[in-house]
């Protein structure tokens, strides 16, 4: 039981995460359905917007979200291959997995929205893809090399 607990800590927020990414490639996604999400938000927080803008808003929005979505999925996957116990894989192995895996979906995710009506399929969007992922790996390597700095900074005795 214990295994499972451990698999399910590793890999339940993965496969969440990259589920409802998939689920947004669908009509769901599209960008008609979050202008109606996106549309009362921005009159709330912005009276003054004029009616002109919410398409280059909606757009700006959509394309910065491909980005965030394949951000976050390489840091849970990097998350989920490094939970103790980890598996006995260097950092350099772990963060080309998780950006070959994100290529992947990403690739998957606009295959998805060639079948599906009120979506568009392009190949600009998966680069954004791309860039979320290596924003992702390039955080997570900064990361790893400032721990592995200041661990190896002497600590001076007062």
């Amino acid at each position: 039981m214990k295994d499972f607990s451990l698999f399910l800590r590793r890999w339940l927020p993965v496969g969440l995460w990259a589920g409802f990414m998939l689920y947004a490639s669908t009509s769901v996604g599209s960008g008609d359905h979050t202008a109606h999400f996106f549309r009362p938000l921005l009159a709330w927080i912005w009276p003054d917007l004029r009616l002109a803008s919410y398409p280059e808003i909606n757009f700006f929005i959509r394309k910065t979200a491909h980005v965030i979505q394949f951000l976050l999925f390489t840091l849970l996957l990097w998350r989920a291959l490094r939970l103790p116990p980890p598996l006995a894989l260097r950092t350099r192995d772990v963060l080309a997995c998780a950006f070959g895996t994100s290529a992947v979906l990403a690739i998957l995710s606009e295959g998805i929205q060639l079948f599906s009506p009120m979506r568009t399929a392009q190949i600009k969007d998966v680069w954004l893809d791309l860039l979320g992922s290596v924003i992702g790996v390039g955080l997570v390597f900064g990361i790893q090399m400032l721990r592995t700095r200041l661990r190896r900074r002497p600590s001076k005795a007062l």
